[in-house]
């Protein structure tokens, strides 16, 4: 498996366990907002990569800022927080989208050598 594989078959399940119904009780509600930080740090950063034109880096903090808003959400209780992981979460994956299409775009032509020219 090549890393790329590996991360993205890691990004699955982590955003499948982020599907899954957490209740949100003191144990979990008392880290939301430290979650929901993490959010938008990663979202800050995301935007701070594609500014510079790192799409890949973007991307990824993007993928990752969609994540932990993701996983804020079912650990509040507090709409306010539930609202604000929402919009983080749907900025995120804009951006996210964004990164990938702007990263297709500018990636490098691949290297092709023909045998023959090899003399």
């Amino acid at each position: 498996m090549t890393r790329a594989e590996l991360c993205t078959g890691a990004l699955l399940f982590l955003l499948a366990f982020a599907a899954a119904p957490i209740r949100a009780d003191s144990a979990t509600a008392q880290f939301a907002g430290a979650q929901l930080a993490f959010a938008e740090a990663a979202l800050a950063r995301a935007g701070e990569a594609r500014l510079r034109g790192d799409y890949r880096l973007a991307g990824r903090l993007a993928a990752q800022a969609e994540l932990d808003a993701r996983l804020a959400w079912p650990m509040s209780r507090t709409e306010g927080v539930r609202r604000a992981a929402a919009q983080i979460a749907r900025a995120a994956a804009l951006l996210r989208t964004q990164a990938v299409a702007l990263a297709q775009r500018v990636a490098p032509p691949a290297l092709h050598v023909d045998a023959s020219e090899q003399r």
